[in-house]
């Protein structure tokens, strides 16, 4: 085809020849063969002039597409291949998207439009199932004494907690409390089966600083948290980055001493990072924090 077309587009068959590199008449004769083989004209010759018939101006037609979808596959390929374009099956806990992976996914997706993400908010645990099925790319998770066997895993983001407090309280106007400063407060807090390993280590952190735990309410997400705080339910503790999203009527304090710190893992399987996949991780890793 690629003769064919050469010579459609010059209309001339000496110059189509040099344009191959060959000489004229085994390109007539390469022409010949294909007419021979389609069973019709699909050039009007004489010694001046050289046209194409109604055959041959839809066969070049159709043949500049077919090349031109040919070259559009390979580029495709070869983006996919360099981790350019393609889809995305990634994983995330809550207090990641509160914190830096929302203005990280935004930067991706404009410096790479090409790339479509299937976003799923999970739990850790089912995050590490989903990888491991092969349902997803990627997880970004929160990870306290999970199983990773078979799983790499990659610290990408750390932030410790802070006091959210109704703006009347008495600690309100504090520049830092600490968890001695919150014994018998009413503390709105999480069950114990959301995160066993957390929810331990918050009632060591408290013993440690001779106080005691208040719970009178229990809350599943942050959010719910800090929303109760803003009704006057009790106080709550969360992380800096709930803490950026603003509430009227919650002020948010740092904490003093030793307290739990919140830390977001990046887990894969470590044989299935294909190229794309393994481009957002190293994105998300070399982004300012």
């Amino acid at each position: 085809m690629l003769y064919f077309l050469t010579v459609a587009e010059e209309l001339n068959f000496r110059k189509a020849a040099v344009r191959l590199h060959m000489t004229q008449p085994p390109l007539s004769m390469q022409i010949a063969t294909l007419e021979e083989e389609l069973g019709v004209r699909l050039f009007r010759r004489d010694r001046r002039r050289v046209e194409l018939t109604e055959a041959g101006k839809i066969l070049a037609h159709d043949t500049r597409k077919i090349l031109s979808d040919i070259e559009s596959a390979q580029q495709r390929a070869i983006d996919v291949g360099n981790g350019i374009t393609g889809r995305l099956r990634v994983g995330f806990v809550g207090p990641a998207i509160d914190g830096p992976l929302a203005p990280d996914l935004k930067k991706f997706r404009t410096q790479n439009p090409e790339v479509v993400f299937e976003l799923t908010e999970a739990t850790t645990e089912k995050q590490i199932r989903m990888v491991r099925e092969q349902e997803l790319n990627m997880g970004i998770v929160r990870l306290l004494g999970h199983d990773t066997t078979a799983l790499a895993c990659t610290l990408y983001h750390a932030e410790t907690y802070v006091l959210a407090v109704p703006q009347d309280h008495l600690l309100a106007n504090e520049k830092s409390v600490s968890l001695t400063q919150l014994d018998n407060e009413p503390l709105i807090f999480f069950p114990r089966h959301i995160n066993p390993t957390l929810h331990d280590a918050w009632i060591t952190a408290f013993a440690k600083a001779q106080a005691r735990m208040r719970r009178v309410q229990q809350t599943v997400t942050k959010h719910t948290s800090v929303a109760l705080v803003a009704a006057g339910h009790g106080v709550a503790l969360v992380p800096e980055s709930t803490a950026r999203t603003g509430r009227a009527g919650v002020r948010f304090i740092p904490l003093r001493g030793i307290v739990p710190t919140l830390e977001i893992h990046l887990i894969h399987d470590q044989r299935r990072l294909f190229p794309l996949a393994d481009s957002f991780h190293h994105f998300l890793l070399n982004q300012p924090k």
